[in-house]
C-alpha cells in the first residue's frame, strides 16, 4: 500500500499488486491486483503515528479492497426504487474494525441467498470501494460492493500474511528521501520516530536515521551467524570410507 513518499506492503495470501486499482467494480476483476481490505484494517488501527494514519487511509480512499473473513453481524433487507437490498454489518477479524456496505448488485445478492443462505455470525469475502473510514469509531464504510463467496470466518491454522511467515517482508517503504528504504517487520519498531525525527532532520535525515539504524541491525545479525557458524561452509574433508566387511557365505580373495 503505497503512502506517498511511503509505502507498506506485506501481502494477504500473496504480495498485494501494486497497481492502481480501477475505482469500478466487475465481475471479472483479477483479486491479485486489488489491495487487501484486510490488511488496511490491520495498518489502519497498528498506525502508531498521525501522519503515518492519514497517509494510509488517504491512500485507501476512492479504490477497491478485497476483504476476507468479514463475519455478518447483522442483515437488514429493504427495496429501493423497486429494487431489492441487503445492508450487512460485518467485523474485520484482525483488526476487529466493523466493515459495513449495502449489497444491491444481483449476483451479489444471489451469493447471500444461496443454500445455505447466509445470516448473522457467517462470513462472506467481498471486494469494495473505500468510501470512508473513521479509525476513532473503528468504522470503514464500503460502497459499491461485491460479494465474491461466502467465507470460513478466519484463515486456516498458520500464518497466511507473508511478513508473518517471513521477519524479512517488507511492511514500509520510505522514498521521500535521497535514498530510498525499505523497512522488513524485524525493524518495524523504527517507525514510531517517523514524526520526530523528519520534524527534526527532514525527509532525507528520516531515510538516513532508517538506512543507519537498519544497518547495524544487519551487521549485529551477521555476527551472530558467524559465532553461531550459520551458512559456514565444511571445510574438513570427508574420511575415505573404510574397506566393506566381507559379506558372509562370501569368500574374498584375502581369504583365498
Amino acid at each position: 500500500m503505497k503512502r506517498g513518499g511511503r509505502v507498506a506492503s506485506g501481502s494477504w495470501l500473496t504480495l498485494v499488486g501494486k497497481g492502481g486499482a480501477c475505482l469500478f467494480l466487475t465481475v471479472c476483476t483479477a483479486w491479485g491486483t486489488i489491495p487487501s481490505g484486510n490488511e488496511f484494517a490491520l495498518y489502519l488501527t497498528e498506525a502508531k503515528t498521525p501522519s503515518a494514519r492519514k497517509t494510509i487511509l488517504d491512500e485507501a480512499l476512492g479504490k477497491q479492497h478485497f476483504f476476507r473473513y468479514l463475519c455478518i453481524m447483522s442483515m437488514e433487507q429493504g427495496e429501493a426504487g423497486g429494487a431489492s437490498f441487503i445492508m450487512l454489518t460485518t467485523t474485520e477479524p484482525s483488526s476487529r474494525m466493523t466493515v459495513k456496505f449495502k449489497v444491491v448488485k444481483s449476483l451479489s445478492l444471489a451469493v447471500l441467498k444461496e443454500a445455505p443462505v447466509s445470516g448473522v455470525g457467517d462470513s462472506v469475502a467481498v471486494t469494495g470501494v473505500v468510501e470512508s473510514a473513521d479509525p476513532a469509531k473503528r468504522v470503514i464504510i464500503l460502497n459499491p460492493v461485491i460479494v465474491r463467496y461466502k467465507d470460513r470466518l478466519a484463515p486456516k491454522v498458520g500464518k497466511e500474511m507473508y511478513y508473518e511467515q517471513d521477519s524479512s517482508g517488507i511492511v514500509y517503504s520510505f522514498t521521500g528521501g535521497k535514498e530510498p528504504v525499505n523497512v522488513s517487520k524485524r525493524d518495524e519498531d523504527l517507525l514510531q520516530f517517523e514524526d520526530k525525527i523528519i520534524a527534526e532532520k527532514g525527509k532525507d535525515g528520516w531515510a538516513q536515521f532508517l538506512l543507519g539504524e537498519i544497518a547495524k541491525r544487519d551487521k549485529a545479525a551477521k555476527a551472530e551467524r558467524d559465532r553461531l557458524g550459520i551458512y559456514k561452509k565444511e571445510t574438513t574433508p570427508a574420511p575415505t570410507p573404510s574397506p566393506a566387511a566381507p559379506v558372509q557365505g562370501v569368500i574374498s580373495e584375502d581369504e583365498n
